[in-house]
């Protein structure tokens, strides 16, 4: 744990990652009542299995007995410790309050960290997702450029969309946002999964928003604006349009769910056990020996 803390503080695309248990905590506290009202189960060998297995994992690593690849040891070990973690829980309140408890817990899985070669990979797809959305707007605004990958030749100013403009933190920000609203505020899976799809697209709009929006200033304006503190400490004022768009989303998929858009698992069994019975009841009338014996 001190060592995801230490990584939390010292990476920037990591830096999420202390936010996390505050607000797996605080879901759990706000449905602290649907969790706790099941009455616990005696059934814990499978619960008391999983931790055994997870502190064995735990141990193998520990021990070198088994050596993955440097960059994945803290994933692994971080998967057992929330598997400990689950099967605590489990023993304490039974295994029904863990699957009420299931979306708090599920959260809990953004405390594993990204390895770092998959890391690189998420902020160059950032990068350039942002920069072809930054050449589209340019193209609207009907500004002459020539473009070399994440590189624009431009009036007055040459940009490039550096991996730190890649909007890794705001992108991480809005992905779990979206996680915690579409928990909140949606009932079918479909939707949630919708809202929490559309983040990354939305991240790199409004990274291309920014870029585009301080390259004007500076060109018009101020040239200052490219090195000022709009630059620099903007990021709070952009996370705005994200959250506008994403609420904008959210009321739409809201619509859609309601309207029976997005259908969840029980309705679809309610919709199935309702034809079954429909069923039957036109086979009763259709046969005359049927309607004979009915009492």
């Amino acid at each position: 744990m001190r060592e995801l803390a230490a990584l939390s503080l010292s990476a920037d695309a990591y830096s999420y990652i202390l936010l996390i248990p505050v607000i797996s905590a605080f879901v759990l506290y706000l449905e602290r009542r649907k969790v706790f009202a099941v009455a616990p189960t005696h059934r814990s060998l499978p619960v008391a299995a999983l931790a055994v297995g997870a502190l064995a994992i735990y141990g193998l690593i520990s021990w070198g007995v088994v050596n993955p690849p440097a960059d994945y040891v803290l994933s692994i070990r971080m998967v057992s410790i929330l598997l400990v973690w689950a099967a605590a829980f489990a023993l304490c309140y039974g295994a029904p309050a863990l699957k009420a408890a299931r979306f708090p817990f599920l959260l809990l899985l953004l405390l594993v960290p990204i390895p770092s070669n998959l890391m690189e990979k998420i902020i160059t797809a950032l990068q350039w997702g942002s920069a072809e959305a930054t050449y589209t707007l340019f193209q609207l605004a009907r500004v002459p450029m020539f473009k070399h990958g994440v590189d624009f030749d431009l009036p007055v100013v040459n940009i490039e969309i550096a991996r730190e403009c890649s909007s890794i933190h705001s992108a991480c920000a809005l992905f779990i946002t979206g996680l915690l609203v579409g928990h909140l505020f949606l009932k079918s899976l479909r939707a949630k999964v919708c809202l929490t799809l559309l983040t990354i697209p939305i991240a790199m709009f409004t990274n291309a928003v920014r870029i585009t929006t301080l390259w004007f200033l500076g060109t018009k304006v101020d040239i200052g604006f490219l090195y000022g503190n709009l630059h620099h400490n903007g990021g709070i004022l952009f996370s705005l349009v994200s959250l506008s768009i994403l609420i904008g989303c959210l009321v739409l998929l809201r619509k859609l769910d309601g309207c029976g858009q997005f259908p969840s698992a029980s309705s679809r069994t309610d919709r199935e056990r309702t034809k079954k019975t429909a069923d039957e009841d036109w086979t009763s009338l259709s046969d005359p020996a049927a309607q004979i014996t009915k009492p």
